[in-house]
Formats: C-alpha cells, sequence, structure tokens
C-alpha cells in the first residue's frame, strides 16, 4: 500500500505504509562483508505472493578457525525475530568465514 505525502510546496511524496501483521510475503535472506570482513547477512520480507508471516530472522552459520593446528569450528548465529516490514541482521565475530544463510519465518 502507498500513500502520498505532501511536501514543501505541495509537491507530492510517495512513501511506504507499513506492513500489515499477517499478510503474504516473498522473504529473501542476503550476505556480503563489512569494512571489517566479518560476514554479516540480513533478511527482508516484501509483500506479495508468498505465504503468511508474520515475524521472520536470518540464520548465519559461520567457519572459525581455532588453534594452532587451525581446527574449524561450525556456529550458527540468529538474528532478532522481526515484523515483516523490518530487516534482521547477524553478524559473524572477526577470524570467520562464511559457510552459509538462510531465513526462517513464523
Amino acid at each position: 500500500m502507498l500513500a502520498v505525502v505532501l511536501g514543501a510546496g505541495g509537491a507530492g511524496l510517495i512513501t511506504a505504509a507499513p506492513a500489515q501483521a499477517a499478510g503474504k510475503y516473498t522473504c529473501k535472506a542476503y550476505a556480503d562483508m563489512d569494512r571489517a570482513g566479518r560476514p554479516n547477512a540480513y533478511s527482508v520480507c516484501k509483500g506479495g505472493g508468498g505465504k503468511a508471516v508474520s515475524q521472520h530472522r536470518v540464520q548465519i552459520k559461520c567457519d572459525q578457525v581455532q588453534g594452532a593446528r587451525e581446527h574449524v569450528v561450525t556456529h550458527t548465529l540468529h538474528g532478532p525475530w522481526v515484523g515483516s516490514g523490518q530487516k534482521s541482521t547477524v553478524k559473524c565475530g572477526f577470524k570467520n568465514f562464511l559457510r552459509g544463510f538462510s531465513v526462517q519465518t513464523r
């Protein structure tokens, strides 16, 4: 849903209205690197086709190299549960490598 707001001088500005709590959404997860070289991931849900979603969060799997023998430990981290119109983010720590990421819904 879009709303038109009148700006300075009567010019129309188009803004997005807040998302409905239990509408139909398509959720996707994305991953990138921050300036420090840490993997981070985020998820967003956009209106349209899809399934009924009230909340979503991002999940990221990080491989961390530890110890003198450099063995690999895999960690799974979750972002906070947020509403459909918001973005959920999570970061891996330093000396981590991205193994995978996904979005969880409820």
